[in-house]
């Protein structure tokens, strides 16, 4: 007589996975169905009205874009008005704000979550006070918004057979054959968290916090320079592929580098003069910036005595950009790589800002345009002045091939340079080179 072969019943868990599946889904569709219920295009238009105005008013590459890029305004503001008239939906709407903001193609105008208004400080109980005081940076680095970031070479310059590689902690250096190498990943002090440990005090303030921070970094690339000269190398390969920028502290470290007096023209700010309004029409009556007016100036100390070079690629950005564009344009160093990915100026005080009503997020726009010698706005990107294709598997071979050419190789005979000043950070706080 045949066995019986009862149907297996499903195992309990599955039967709960199923469950939760159909719990999820449901609650989904219920989402869905609540957003498309209740859209109202109103306040997302009101939103859209209140950004073309700040927009027009202070987003500093807007004549550049249009003028340059041939961006059609009123093409597009036509396109995201009907967009957002046919949404029938918070996410949707969503999408055509954010596509609206991404076709201006500058990585310094982009949404970002919603800022929380900063606590006031409380006020001066003097009568010669004029400026708030500085708010403390909080109890610790990680509560000052300090973090670890990845300092390391994108590059394998360990591979190569006569690398000779310098401890370090913030700025991996090393030399081959007579090249020394010095990585800088970030310009912004936030992204190094070790180094905030080592100035912290309790107590301090933000501002002061981050003058602290950028001294103890200003100190360690003076003894990493002096030790890759002490080590033999004579020409220097500054690497800031993939560095997205950061803050001012990037004048300080030129100025560090540069072998003299230096100058440029003036970061222009948004200034218009006029009501902007009708330029979603296709209509300007004032530009947006203020007319070129001064230039600016930056008195180098020399601290790398030889010739200098400076590695780029389509993620240098920003206060990287500024670093390329004061050294090339001065002739105070030759640009190898790719071209820049042209953020180029970003936000003077903050910059711009509008804030959503509709939705937890803001419109942040840079207020200021840097322009190179040849007139061009920096967020087209800085040519190489020896354009190598970096990262595939031959982008080291290509560079190395590059500094050894004859007219690559000529460098400046001179004495070792000077030691590092004496600063308010104890050199007992530093990496021994």
């Amino acid at each position: 007589m045949a066995a019986s072969n009862p149907i297996s019943k499903p195992p309990r868990r599955w039967c709960w996975l199923k469950r939760l599946c159909l719990i999820v889904f449901a609650l989904a569709f219920a989402v869905v169905a609540w957003d498309v219920a209740t859209y109202d295009a109103r306040p997302w238009l009101a939103d859209y009205q209140r950004l073309k105005r700040d927009m027009a008013q202070g987003y500093a590459n807007l004549d550049w874009i249009t003028e340059h890029r041939r961006l059609d305004l009123a093409a597009l503001d036509r396109e995201t008005t009907t967009a957002l008239n046919r949404a029938h939906s918070r996410v949707r709407a969503f999408l055509a704000l954010r596509n609206f903001v991404k076709r201006f193609g500058d990585p310094h105008l982009r949404l970002e979550p919603a800022q929380r208004p900063a606590p006031q400080p409380l006020a001066s109980t003097t009568d010669n006070a004029t400026e708030p005081a500085d708010p403390a940076a909080g109890a610790d680095c990680e509560a000052a918004g300090y973090e670890k970031d990845e300092y390391d070479f994108l590059l394998p310059f360990a591979k190569l057979p006569d690398w000779h590689a310098l401890p370090g902690q913030h700025f991996p250096a090393g030399r081959f054959g007579d090249v020394g190498v010095l990585r800088i990943a970030q310009f912004g002090e936030q992204r190094y968290l070790a180094a905030c440990r080592q100035v912290f005090r309790a107590g301090i303030g933000q501002r002061a916090l981050q003058l602290r921070v950028r001294a103890y970094l200003q100190l360690e690339l003076a003894r990493t320079l002096a030790a890759l000269h002490a080590g033999g190398a004579r020409r220097l390969l500054i690497d800031v592929t993939v560095n997205g920028g950061g803050s001012e502290w990037v004048s300080e470290v030129i100025a560090l580098l540069a072998p003299g007096a230096l100058e440029r023209a003036a970061p222009r700010m948004s200034a218009p003069t006029c009501d902007r309004g009708r330029i979603w029409y296709g209509e300007t009556e004032c530009p947006v910036l203020a007319p070129e007016g001064e230039r600016e100036r930056i008195s180098g100390r020399g601290a790398w005595p030889g010739r200098i070079f400076i590695l780029t690629d389509h993620g240098t950005a920003s206060a990287s950009e500024d670093l390329v564009a004061w050294l090339q344009q001065n002739k105070a160093a030759t640009v190898l790589g790719e071209r820049t990915l042209g953020a180029g100026c970003g936000y003077v005080d903050g910059g711009g800002r509008t804030k959503m009503s509709v939705a937890p997020f803001d419109v942040v726009m840079p207020n200021c345009a840097r322009f190179l010698a040849d007139g061009t706005n920096e967020i087209e990107g800085i040519a190489p002045d020896v354009a190598i294709a970096l990262h595939d598997e031959d982008g080291m071979q290509r560079l190395v091939t590059a500094l050894a050419q004859p007219t690559l190789r000529a460098a400046q005979a001179s004495p070792p340079p000077p030691p590092a000043p004496a600063t308010a950070v104890p050199p007992r706080s530093l990496p021994a080179p």
